[in-house]
């Protein structure tokens, strides 16, 4: 088992909002685009770090991009036999394994102005989200790039997910889902101040994260309901059996389908709020403001784990692929 981690700086801490922090603050001219692209550091000072053991130790694996690079939340996307990062400052980097090295592939600068975020594979092509032109896809990994917008409410895209061969799109004005053959969005669920920060499905219900609280409905009809509320959701996610909501303060379960949730933030710092949860052989890990958290079957408290990574590093994004797993970030750290 192998696991690949992208990480960041705890200068995130001015994102701890009820705004999600998918964005940074600021103008597009301030996110420059750099035409000095230095390499990132060589030693654990860099950006993306990869394990081979579930998670022990950690090697910097940041060759290939920049040193200047800033990854927004939902920026790993993986495929068959692919893995790929949204840079908010270049564009999209593919991951050569062989090589050992990201590569940037080709994109144009309107697109990199719009601050790329959230990213995956869908059927065979690659599907960007930006923060301030919606949607844009690729077949052919970045020579041609088509704008997918019609249909969408808000030009602000914060996070991709699959479930049963259909994309959907957490947006700022709530959640979308793409029809290919019209090639336009559908609004399924939501208003104009909600954002939709994460989406999961467990078993035969769809669920969303929200500013609002965590919202559900039965994958056959559209039935939505409110599964948890008094809550701003940072994500939410499913370990088999188990929903995790990543609240701005405390990490939530439910074993119940949601019916009833308990606060499952022990062994975490308080009142510091989860970005991601997955499981990996075994084990469930938690992205935290300070490193990566872990918590075998069965246990109540999460442990600090991992060596090699900088300390109080901020992990932004998880993913699991052919036995990797991969955590992100926004900065490398320098010093």
């Amino acid at each position: 088992m192998k696991i690949i981690a992208l990480t960041s700086l705890l200068s995130l801490i001015q994102w701890v909002t009820h705004v999600s922090p998918d964005f940074p603050s600021g103008t597009i001219a301030e996110t420059h685009l750099s035409t000095v692209r230095e390499p990132a550091a060589a030693d654990n000072r860099g950006i993306v770090f990869f394990s081979s053991d579930n998670g022990a130790s950690w090697k910097n694996t940041s060759n290939g991009l920049p040193a200047d690079a800033k990854i927004g939340l939902g920026a790993i996307a993986v495929g068959e036999g692919i893995v790929a990062i949204a840079v908010r400052n270049y564009g999209v980097y593919l991951f050569n394994e062989k090589l050992n090295r990201w590569k940037e592939i080709p994109m144009q600068v309107n697109i990199v102005a719009a601050n790329p975020a959230a990213l995956i594979f869908h059927k065979q092509a690659i599907y960007l989200g930006t923060q301030h032109a919606g949607v844009f896809s690729s077949k052919d990994n970045g020579k041609h790039w088509q704008h997918i917008d019609a249909g969408l409410v808000s030009q602000t895209i914060r996070r991709f997910v699959e479930i049963d061969n259909k994309l959907y799109a957490g947006t700022n004005a709530g959640l979308f889902s793409y029809n290919e053959h019209k090639k336009q969005w559908v609004q399924v669920y939501g208003n104009n101040t909600m954002q939709v920060n994460g989406i999961t499905a467990d078993g035969a219900h769809i669920w969303i994260g929200t500013n609002q609280g965590a919202f559900f409905t039965s994958k056959m009809r559209s039935d939505w309901q409110q599964g948890l509320a008094g809550h701003s959701l940072h994500n939410i996610s499913t370990v088999g059996n188990t929903l995790y909501a990543m609240t701005y303060n405390e990490l939530f379960a439910s074993t119940d389908g949601g019916t009833s949730w308990k606060s499952v933030q022990q062994g975490m710092p308080h009142d510091f709020y989860t970005f991601n949860v997955v499981a990996s052989q075994g084990t469930v890990f938690a992205g935290q403001w300070d490193g990566v958290y872990r918590k075998v079957e069965g246990q109540q408290r999460w442990e600090r784990y991992g060596s090699g990574l900088p300390p109080r590093f901020a992990l932004t994004n998880m993913k699991t692929y052919k036995g990797f797993l991969i955590v992100s970030g926004s900065e490398a750290v320098r010093k």
